[in-house]
């Protein structure tokens, strides 16, 4: 019985680490992921998933989950148009230049983006501002999940402070 009982523990441990894949790099187009009950604002640490450190779709995806916000396609194509827009470079691991400072992060240009020492980090940095009160039509828009350019036109106007961009529901 105990060889029984230590199978049913390896395969458990064996396939969680395939749920947290396939709810972080799940299908755009497919159902929508939410947050576990309870589950923390930020979960960046499971959201870091494979590619994410390239930023693009895996990022975006990485972002949204960690968000909360619906992975939809039509939020990764915005999310990837904006990244496109900022122009960052991966070795920051900034995809959309925040500005917060957190610790170990530290300034790369004159108006104070950010380079964090991980992709976690980043992520939850770029959370956090989103999350910090100047941004409710951006939220607003990637809440509704399902127009890209509205999320692009809402970062044009926000304080972020990105150009305009296009951005298409494709991711």
């Amino acid at each position: 019985m105990p060889v029984r009982r230590g199978v049913a523990v390896l395969a458990a441990l064996l396939a969680f680490p395939l749920l947290v894949i396939v709810l972080v790099l799940g299908s755009t187009g497919g159902p929508q992921v939410a947050p576990a009950a309870g589950a923390a604002p930020v979960t960046a640490g499971l959201a870091a998933g494979v590619g994410a450190a390239a930023g693009g779709p895996a990022w975006a995806r990485s972002l949204l989950a960690a968000g909360g916000w619906p992975v939809t396609i039509c939020n990764v194509g915005a999310i990837v148009a904006w990244e496109r827009a900022e122009g960052s470079t991966p070795a920051w691991r900034n995809f959309l230049d925040t500005t917060l400072r957190e610790p170990g992060s530290h300034p790369v240009n004159s108006v104070g983006v950010q380079a964090y020492p991980s992709v976690r980090e980043g992520l939850a940095a770029t959370v956090a501002t989103l999350r910090g009160g100047a941004y409710g039509p951006i939220l607003t828009a990637l809440a509704n999940s399902d127009d890209a350019q509205a999320v692009a036109d809402a970062v044009a106007v926000s304080p972020w402070g990105t150009e305009p961009f296009t951005a298409t529901c494709a991711g």
